[in-house]
């Protein structure tokens, strides 16, 4: 016995029949004209041995005087029927293959309690899992979780398979994958999986926690949910510093030698690239990944502001003989009172700085002309 199914690309098939059955002169054409494109097709056939599923790639191409469509099998899988064994080809992870193959994989092990799970857990599934679906050890969503959890790096944890099952099983909460350092460097991974639950429910994010759980992967550390937004605060500066240090080492330190400038209170300069990395580190934005180049130029300048328990990083700039703010952002680049903008305008706008950052711009342009010739 064997049955072969197409489980997608049939139309196309159809169509690269109708291509092959035209005259040479055309086939060239289309060829050459490029209205000729791959395609794929899902394939499925079943003996008395096995049952095959396989995606291949079909290319077109015009040799020898000849159209025809080159074949290339790009992932599959086979179940052998004696064994109760499934293979997915080519060493890949079944959560690879293409969505409409798994379907049919699904549907012919009749697995629908894995059908009714939420996309987000149906993203847990690897191939040891799909062997014991099929092999019945595994028949229900919360022995599917309890399976999940049995594997690294969330094997030693004592993490709660009904809580997990729940966080998860909401349609509008994503991949547990991507929720990985939330739960493996939380101090109790429980109380974690119940902060993503009501986060995702409409609570209002707090963008330093999750920036603390970055920093506690680089530091091996672990973090407590229920800390308090200050004790947050204060160690998420704590670390920073800490982290700073470390990236510091890895820097040779440029000095941005400018003439003495005269600023109001609470405008400084910044004059050199620890100290830019300093800012963009602290404040947590990419004034020094993105514009340290252009500063060391001196077509760009950055400046600390810390007035009236405001802190924010200014980024100035000369356009059309000009200077005036480019950007003025406070931690993560969130957004400060129209005021504060306007005190450093009004700053910038005075005639002293104006031609100070002018004849910066002609000797910065001078100095390039000279190295050039």
């Amino acid at each position: 016995m064997e049955l072969k199914t197409i489980i997608r690309g049939e139309q196309d098939l159809f169509k690269m029949a109708e291509h092959k059955a035209m005259p040479v002169d055309i086939q060239r054409y289309m060829f050459y004209k490029g209205e000729l494109f791959p395609f794929t097709v899902i394939n499925k056939k079943e003996t008395d041995a096995n049952i095959y599923w396989s995606l291949t790639m079909k290319t077109p191409r015009f040799e020898n005087n000849r159209l025809f469509y080159l074949s290339k099998n790009k992932s599959g899988v086979t179940y052998d029927k004696v064994n109760k064994t499934i293979k997915i080809w080519f060493g890949h992870n079944i959560s690879t293959l293409e969505h409409d193959l798994m379907p049919d994989i699904i549907n012919t092990f009749q697995l629908d309690w894995f059908s009714n799970m939420s996309n987000s857990l149906k993203s847990l599934l690897n191939n040891t899992m799909l062997q014991n679906c099929i092999k019945g050890k595994i028949t229900n969503p919360r022995d599917y979780v309890k399976a999940y959890l049995k594997t690294s790096p969330y094997k030693n944890l004592d993490i709660s398979v009904e809580l997990f099952y729940k966080t998860f099983s909401h349609i509008h909460i994503g991949s547990p994958k991507s929720f990985k350092k939330t739960i493996l460097y939380s101090v109790n991974p429980n109380e974690s999986l119940e902060y993503i639950g009501r986060t995702f429910d409409g609570s209002e994010l707090n963008p330093i926690f999750y920036d603390l759980f970055n920093q506690a992967e680089l530091l091996d550390r672990k973090i407590n949910i229920k800390w308090s937004e200050s004790r947050m605060k204060e160690v998420h500066q704590e670390w920073t510093r800490e982290l700073m240090s470390i990236a510091i080492k890895r820097l040779a330190p440029v000095e941005y030698v400018y003439p003495k400038l005269e600023t109001p209170k609470g405008i400084s300069l910044i004059t050199s690239n620890i100290e830019l990395f300093e800012e963009g580190t602290l404040m947590h934005h990419c004034v020094y990944t993105n514009y340290e180049y252009r500063v060391r130029s001196k077509n760009y300048f950055v400046f600390k502001y810390d007035r009236n328990d405001v802190r924010a990083t200014i980024g100035v700039h000369i356009l059309k003989d000009k200077v005036q703010i480019d950007q003025m952002y406070s931690i993560g680049n969130t957004t400060v009172e129209q005021e504060h903008r306007d005190y450093v305008s009004a700053w910038l706008n005075s005639e002293y700085t104006q031609d100070y950052f002018i004849n910066m711009k002609e000797k910065a342009t001078e100095a390039t002309l000279e190295y050039v010739l």
